[in-house]
């Protein structure tokens, strides 16, 4: 049981993966990290959302206060701007990047800017959500406590970017990404504070 419960639990993470290395393959360099990160997303997007919903068969649909969802969102949207905001000028003050490289960041702010902003701004939010969050997070918890969950799923969530500058801010944002999906019950809430700290790093780029 434990081994299927791995493969279950690690397989959306790995079709990711898949999609991503089959697009930088495919693509021979002739497409941007925008690009493909866009393309990537939406390979995955269909696979990850039908998997969502079979767990939502299986374990019961969104809970929460509808009354108040809007306000949610918007409050979301903007904490997950100011986080971007604040994090990023930490970095800064400590100038972590003088001591690791941040190409694959910068490689990804020097596309098209409405590609950054399809991508990075709305199709890998809601791919990650949907994958670190909806999927991995919520299968955890079948066989592991809820602390356990969060933080294992953070790490995973850090690791995946493949570099420390932004594994750094990868895992607190991760963290309170999977509390806000946790103690909401509500999917659109991670994705909207993922999205709102994505589109401040494009605009904070475009702008300086």
């Amino acid at each position: 049981m434990t081994g299927s419960w791995f493969m279950e639990t690690m397989g959306p993470v790995l079709l990711h993966f898949a999609a991503t290395e089959l697009i930088a393959a495919m693509s021979g360099g002739i497409l941007d990290s925008s690009s493909r990160m866009l393309l990537t997303s939406l390979a995955v997007i269909p696979a990850a959302l039908y998997m969502y919903r079979k767990d939502e068969q299986k374990n019961g649909k969104e809970r929460g206060d509808t009354k108040s969802w809007k306000a949610g969102c918007v409050l979301c949207f903007a904490a997950g701007g100011l986080l971007n905001l604040g994090w990023s000028g930490l970095l800064t003050f400590f100038k972590i990047q003088q001591h690791f490289s941040n190409a694959a960041q910068e490689s990804l702010l020097a596309g098209n800017l409405l590609i950054q902003i399809l991508s990075m701004g709305i199709a890998a939010p809601l791919t990650e959500e949907l994958i670190f969050r909806g999927l991995l997070y919520r299968r955890m918890k079948k066989l592991l406590p809820v602390g356990w969950s969060v933080i294992l799923s953070a790490l995973l969530f850090a690791v995946y970017h493949g570099n420390v500058i932004q594994a750094v801010f990868a895992f607190p944002m991760a963290v309170i990404l999977t509390l806000i999906y946790e103690k909401s019950g509500k999917f659109s809430y991670p994705f909207l504070f993922h999205m709102g700290c994505n589109l401040t790093a494009v605009a904070v780029n475009c702008l300086f």
